[in-house]
């Protein structure tokens, strides 16, 4: 990573250089077939619930996102790879924390900017009802609008019983390179959880963060 006038590890290409991708317009950036990037981003994420049976409150906590990616594929001009990212949150229900493998989507217009998107299946480990702290459910009772379909309904609890969730996280965002390797970045953010009793939870949120982009040399 080199903090370079033009913000440019690479030099301009020779055109005649075995394996250079096609000239672009006047300074874009130029995509290697064997090009191959590390990237690495740590993210402050929030978000608003579009659903709330608990009465949790409208805004999510605050959550820092620690993210890695291996790109190894060309598409079309893009880089991709494989992504793993862990996420932590804190609430006045407890702590909540998320392994999300996934696969990331990134392009390099220009030596300063750059768009990525990925797509992300988080595995969240939360706070649930303890045993005890289940009661039987009336199924005549309509609740917050949704059916009662189990014998059992989770409560809040004094305990702290951790509990699986799955969900789906998509991102689309953007990137200002202030050097060659080093990024901020701004991303639009839609989750969708499904909780342990079959409701749906969606969020709808962005986030700010630092990214790394380390271009491993062939």
């Amino acid at each position: 990573m080199l903090a370079a006038h033009p913000a440019a590890a690479q030099t301009a290409p020779d055109e005649t250089e075995p394996g250079a991708a096609s000239a672009g317009s006047a300074g874009s950036w130029r995509l290697y077939p064997n090009e191959r990037h590390i990237v690495v981003r740590a993210e402050a994420t929030v978000g608003a619930r579009l659903n709330d049976p608990y009465a949790a409150g409208t805004l999510a906590p605050i959550s820092p996102l620690l993210q890695g990616s291996y790109q190894f594929l060309h598409v079309a001009g893009f880089t991709m790879g494989p992504s793993l990212g862990v996420q932590l949150g804190l609430d006045a229900t407890g702590a909540q924390v998320a392994f999300q493998p996934g696969w990331q989507v990134m392009r390099r217009l220009s030596p300063r900017f750059g768009v990525s998107g990925r797509v992300e299946i988080p595995f969240l480990l939360t706070r649930g009802a303890c045993a005890a702290d289940r009661v039987r459910a009336d199924n005549g009772f309509p609740g917050y609008g949704y059916s009662l379909n189990r014998t059992t309904l989770p409560v809040p609890s004094a305990g702290y019983c951790p509990t699986l969730g799955l969900g789906v996280e998509v991102g689309v965002g953007a990137a200002f390179y202030v050097t060659s390797g080093i990024a901020i970045t701004a991303e639009g953010i839609f989750d969708v959880y499904f909780g342990d009793s079959r409701i749906v939870f969606p969020i709808v949120g962005g986030g700010l963060g630092v990214m790394v982009d380390y271009e491993v040399l062939p």
